[in-house]
C-alpha cells in the first residue's frame, strides 16, 4: 500500500502544470473596463488567424481613432511579447511551491575475504522547505502581481501611443491639404502675373518674387508629404501592420472643440489610484518585506531528515533515521538579511519619490495645456480672422487693380503660416491631453 501512495505522490507532483487562464482573464477584464476594447493573447495559429480577421474587419471601412486603439491592443507585437511575462511569472510561482527533490544515496561494501555484500541505503529530504515554501510563494505571488501591473501599464501605453500616432497623422493630413490649396493658388497667381506682365501690369520683380514664393511653398508641401509618410510608417508599426501598408483609408476627425482637463486635485487622486507604476512601487515594498522574511528564515537554510536502511556484511539488517543541518557558526545569513532591510527602506523611499514625480508631472502638464488652450483661442478668434480679413482685402483691391499682387501673395503666405501654426498647436494640445491620460491613468480622448 505504501508503494502505491509513493507512486501517487510522484504522479500528482509530476503532473503540475503552469496554467494562466485566471491571469489572462484578469488582463482582458482590465482592458475592457479601463480602455473599452477587446484584447487577445496570441498563443496559437488559431489565435493569429482570429486577430488577422478582426484587424481586416476594422480596416475595411476606414480607420478611426477608436479602430486604431482596438487594432493596436489586438495586434501590437511589443504588447503581445509582454504577455509572455505572465507565463514566466506564473511558472516562477508554481516552482516556488515545489519541495526540494530528495537525495538518495547508496553504499555497497564488498568484503575482501569473500562473503555477503554490505549495503547502505539512505533517503534525505530538506525539511527547511516546510517553513520556506510559504514565504517563497509569497515572494513569487508578489512578483506575479507586479508583472500583471506591468502588463496593465503596457496596455495603457500602447493605447496612448496609438492615439498619438493617429492624431499626428490626421493633423499632418489637414496641414498637407491646407498647404496644397495655397500651393495651387500661388501657382495660379504666378501664371496670372506672367500673363499680366505681357500687358505691362506686372514687373520682372513681381515675377521673381512670385516664383520664389511658389518654390518655397512647394518645398514646404514636399516636407509635409514626407512627414506624413513617416507618420504613416509609425502608425502602422504601433498597429502591428507592415510599415509600407497603405491600402486602407484613415477617416480622421480633428475636433476644434477643446476638451476640459481635470483639475489638479482630481488628476492627482486619479493618478494615485490608477497608475500601474504607483501600484508597482507599492508591490516592490511588499515584495521587499517578503524577501526580508525569507532571508530571516534562512538562518537554518539547510536542514535535512531521512531514513537509512543498512545490511551489514554479516547479514544483519537495520533501519534508522538521519538528521543533518548546516550550523550557523561562521555566519547566520546576516549580510543577506541586512541587504533585504536596505532594499525595503529603498523601496519605501522610491515610492515617496514617485509620488512627488507624479505631482510635478500633473502640475507641468496642466500648465502646458492651459497655455496651449489660450494660444488656440487667441489664434482661432483673433489671429486667423485678422489674417483672413487681410487676405480678403488684398484680393479685393488686387482684382480692382489697385494693389500689387506681391501684397496679395504675402497676405496669402501669412494666412497659410497662421493656419498651419493653428493646426500644429491643436495637435500639440491633443498630444498633451493624451499625455495627461498617461499621467492620471484615466481615458479623456475617445
Amino acid at each position: 500500500m505504501r508503494y502505491f501512495l509513493f507512486i501517487a505522490i510522484l504522479l500528482i507532483t509530476g503532473c503540475v502544470s503552469v496554467q494562466t487562464k485566471q491571469e489572462r482573464e484578469s488582463v482582458f477584464t482590465f482592458t475592457k473596463e479601463r480602455v473599452g476594447a477587446e484584447i487577445l493573447w496570441e498563443q496559437s495559429e488559431e489565435d493569429r488567424r482570429l486577430i488577422d480577421d478582426k484587424v481586416k474587419g476594422l480596416l475595411s471601412d476606414g480607420l478611426t481613432l477608436d479602430d486604431a486603439v482596438k487594432i493596436a491592443l489586438l495586434n501590437n507585437r511589443k504588447l503581445q511579447a509582454t504577455f509572455e511575462d505572465i507565463g514566466i511569472a506564473k511558472a516562477d510561482l508554481v516552482q516556488a511551491g515545489f519541495f526540494t527533490n530528495p537525495n538518495l544515496k547508496t553504499l555497497f561494501r564488498f568484503p575482501l575475504s569473500g562473503g555477503w555484500m554490505g549495503l547502505e541505503l539512505g533517503g534525505i529530504v530538506n525539511i527547511a522547505d516546510l517553513w520556506q515554501i510559504p514565504i517563497r510563494k509569497k515572494v513569487a505571488a508578489s512578483r506575479l502581481q507586479r508583472t500583471m501591473l506591468q502588463i496593465s501599464e503596457e496596455i495603457i501605453n500602447t493605447t496612448l501611443e496609438a492615439k498619438k500616432a493617429y492624431i499626428n497623422y490626421v493633423a499632418l493630413s489637414l496641414i498637407r491639404d491646407e498647404v496644397e490649396k495655397i500651393k495651387d493658388k500661388i501657382d495660379e497667381w504666378k501664371d496670372h502675373l506672367i500673363y499680366r506682365k505681357e500687358f505691362g501690369y506686372a514687373t520682372a520683380l513681381d515675377i521673381y518674387t512670385a516664383e520664389a514664393l511658389a518654390l518655397e511653398t512647394g518645398l514646404e508641401f514636399s516636407k509635409i508629404e514626407s512627414d506624413l509618410l513617416i507618420s504613416r510608417f509609425r502608425l502602422n508599426r504601433i498597429l502591428g501592420l507592415s510599415p509600407e501598408k497603405a491600402d486602407y483609408e484613415i477617416r480622421g476627425v480633428f475636433s476644434e472643440d477643446l476638451i476640459k482637463p481635470p483639475d489638479y486635485e482630481n488628476a492627482l487622486s486619479a493618478a494615485l489610484k490608477n497608475r500601474p507604476d504607483i501600484q508597482i512601487a507599492k508591490m516592490h515594498i511588499e515584495e521587499a518585506r517578503n524577501v526580508l522574511a525569507l532571508e530571516r528564515s534562512r538562518v537554518f537554510s539547510d536542514v535535512q531528515a531521512g531514513a537509512i536502511y543498512e545490511k551489514e556484511i554479516d547479514g544483519e539488517k537495520s533501519i534508522g533515521a538521519e538528521i543533518g543541518m548546516q550550523l550557523p557558526i561562521f555566519h547566520h545569513n546576516q549580510a543577506q538579511i541586512a541587504m533585504a532591510e536596505f532594499k525595503l527602506r529603498q523601496t519605501e523611499k522610491i515610492l515617496e519619490a514617485k509620488v512627488n514625480e507624479v505631482k510635478e508631472e500633473i502640475l507641468v502638464i496642466l500648465e502646458r495645456i492651459t497655455l496651449l488652450s489660450q494660444k488656440i483661442n487667441i489664434m482661432k478668434n483673433q489671429i486667423l480672422p485678422a489674417r483672413k480679413s487681410a487676405l480678403e482685402f488684398a484680393e479685393k483691391y488686387f482684382n480692382a487693380m489697385e494693389l500689387n499682387m506681391i501684397y496679395l501673395l504675402e497676405a496669402q503666405k501669412k494666412y497659410l503660416e497662421s493656419r498651419k501654426d493653428y493646426l500644429m498647436t491643436l495637435k500639440e494640445y491633443y498630444e498633451e491631453i493624451i499625455e495627461l491620460e498617461r499621467i492620471t491613468g484615466d481615458i479623456i480622448v475617445k
